[in-house]
């Protein structure tokens, strides 16, 4: 992964824009890729005056977002062998669908909240929503919201920690870090925007 992480690196500081846009769709749709970690890196860029800070934002919550949808749309309108077609299909193991179906059956809103920070299943559940035909409206509401969470969480700490993000990245193998970061952003998020305030 480190290989790959410096050869994605490599591109964002020679396309940039460009580069963090299609790095991002390509991890939402399926793709195992360290989108999270370009962000991470890009925002520490911009604290260099590489890049603008607030684009780097922008354009990564555009290509997470983007990503998502095209997941969804695709298995919507084409049904999920078009995954085999497109050669995404290994990404989408049964047991991975299985995984996304049951999380969607039994709570669907905080389903496609949170699964926006686990890149393992958060494709999946993009995939499950456009079979089950969930309405796109409410597919699309919290599927974004999550994104921006995400997306949000993964700058601040780029831009916190500075230089010093490939170190923070790694602490506790897969990004425990900001797995948990993310968890208490989305539960914050969550207990202000969506909590029922009681009747007084």
């Amino acid at each position: 992964m480190n290989n790959v992480l410096t050869y994605l690196l490599s591109e964002v500081l020679v396309y940039k824009y460009l580069a963090i846009f299609v790095i991002t769709f390509l991890g939402a749709i399926a793709l195992p890729l360290p989108s999270g970690s370009v962000l991470m890196a890009a925002i520490a860029f911009a604290t260099q005056g590489y890049f603008n800070a607030y684009w780097v934002w922008v354009i990564g919550l555009a290509g997470n977002i983007a990503g998502d949808n095209a997941g969804y749309w695709l298995v919507r309108f084409y049904g999920i062998r078009i995954l085999n077609k497109l050669r995404l299909g290994k990404f989408f193991p049964d047991s991975r669908l299985e995984a996304a179906r049951a999380s969607l059956d039994a709570h669907p809103i905080p389903a496609i909240f949170f699964t926006r920070f686990f890149t393992s299943i958060a494709p999946a559940v993009n995939v499950v929503s456009g079979i089950s035909r969930l309405p796109y409206g409410r597919y699309l509401l919290f599927e974004s919201l999550g994104e921006l969470t995400e997306v949000s969480c993964f700058c601040i700490l780029g831009y916190i920690f500075g230089s010093n993000w490939e170190y923070i990245s790694k602490l506790s193998g897969w990004f425990l870090v900001l797995i948990l970061a993310g968890w208490l952003t989305s539960y914050l998020v969550w207990k202000i925007v969506f909590k029922k305030k009681p009747n007084v």
